[in-house]
């Protein structure tokens, strides 16, 4: 039995709108989607911009619903009418809890702090929190599919969706699913958005990855979930393959809380893992999705990274940021980004870093920064970092018409 894995679905949000023609004609393009905040007050903020989708309901469960149904129509499957088939599913979905009401909760705990209340749980119940934890947009998930299988949340911070897929990958090369719902979400909220603003890791503008300018990054709400299956599964049921995924790698810096090793030496042993699941060389790598944030110390240490683990080849492989458009989308961006790796393959196009000012004479490999880039694509690699050191590496192939 063929157990490679297939993405037979996908659905993504990004700040550009919903649906993957939106990231064609922005991220593709070279246009940036930052604008000034609108659903929470930026007043007393350093940064006042992100990546902001403009809508009413503002909420994971819209933000995970829409993603759940368009991967399922794309993989020609319906949530109520293939009730057997998913559940059967893993359910894997990276996130760090809905930030506003957890703006909400702190907000009202740090009020009873200072007004001396000694009775505190009388004053917030605190079965609140508990309900919009991480699992609790897995669980969601799982109960909005009918998927009877494990269902986990991951909450690694930004390698958080990256996470899940590849534990997806794992639970069906395992041949413990036949099939899984992996995926991320990430809102803009006042929670988060202040913590990277006291840090005055923020851009003042826009971002500009490997540029000499380059000042930081930029929030954005974001999600996607992928379908993964086995190739004899997605077969069977005459499922046409949009990519397979090839292998994953994941690792640990080991170095500091917020800033990744100096010589990149975390992300580095990701990519390797990621190469020797594959059964791949450097060499077989047409494409690198960079973490790309545009803060000082990632785009070095990244750069280093790769030229790492590539040597010489890193200078023949075009590497570029799609956060200099999207923006830092957080526990969503492994799974945007891997979505946009799909894109690049199935195009024949690679995204451009945006944004380019001045080239850093440290950094000196090939960023896309023209603009878009037809090539003949075959194999790419996305990278996802994060605070706490954690590295994950996702390798993509083309998709094979059966």
């Amino acid at each position: 039995m063929d157990k490679s894995v297939v993405i037979t679905g996908l659905g993504v949000i990004t700040p550009f709108g919903k649906g993957i023609e939106a990231i064609r004609s922005h991220t593709f393009a070279g246009r940036h989607g930052f604008t000034d905040i609108e659903s929470f007050s930026t007043a007393l903020n350093h940064a006042k911009r992100g990546g902001e989708l403009k809508v009413k309901d503002r909420t994971f469960r819209a933000f995970s619903r829409y993603c759940i149904d368009e991967a399922l129509a794309m993989a020609g499957l319906d949530r109520m009418k293939d009730r057997e088939l998913l559940k059967d599913a893993v359910v894997a979905i990276g996130n760090v809890g809905e930030g506003v009401s957890l703006e909400s909760y702190y907000s009202a705990q740090y009020g009873r702090k200072t007004s001396g209340n000694s009775g505190l749980q009388a004053a917030v119940d605190d079965s609140f929190i508990r309900q919009r934890d991480p699992f609790r947009a897995a669980e969601e998930a799982a109960a909005y599919i009918g998927s009877t299988n494990v269902h986990i949340a991951f909450s690694n911070a930004c390698v958080a969706s990256a996470n899940a897929i590849g534990y997806g990958y794992d639970q069906i090369r395992k041949g413990r699913a036949s099939c899984a719902l992996v995926g991320g979400i990430h809102i803009l909220n006042p929670f988060v958005f202040n913590n990277f603003d006291s840090n005055r890791a923020m851009a003042s503008g826009v971002v500009r990855p490997f540029s000499l300018e380059r000042d930081g990054l930029l929030i954005s709400d974001g999600a996607a979930m992928l379908l993964l299956e086995t190739r004899e599964h997605a077969r069977q049921r005459q499922a046409k393959p949009l990519a397979e995924l090839l292998g994953w790698g994941i690792s640990a810096d080991g170095f500091h809380v917020t800033q990744p090793h100096p010589e990149g030496n975390g992300l580095a042993r990701a990519m390797q893992a990621a190469l020797r699941s594959a059964n791949l060389s450097p060499a077989d790598i047409d494409y690198i999705n960079a973490h790309g944030t545009g803060t000082p110390l990632n785009d070095r240490s990244e750069t280093k990274a790769v030229k790492q683990v590539f040597g010489k080849e890193a200078y023949q492989i075009p590497v570029s940021s799609t956060k200099s458009t999207t923006g830092h989308m957080l526990e969503a961006t492994g799974a945007v980004e891997a979505v946009i790796g799909i894109l690049a393959l199935m195009d024949q196009r690679i995204p451009p870093t945006a944004n380019y000012g001045t080239p850093d004479p440290t950094l000196d490999l090939d960023y896309v920064t023209e603009g878009v880039r037809a090539a003949p694509l075959q194999i790419v690699m996305s990278n996802s970092s994060a605070f706490g050191g954690n590295n994950c590496s996702l390798i993509l192939g083309r998709g094979k018409d059966e």
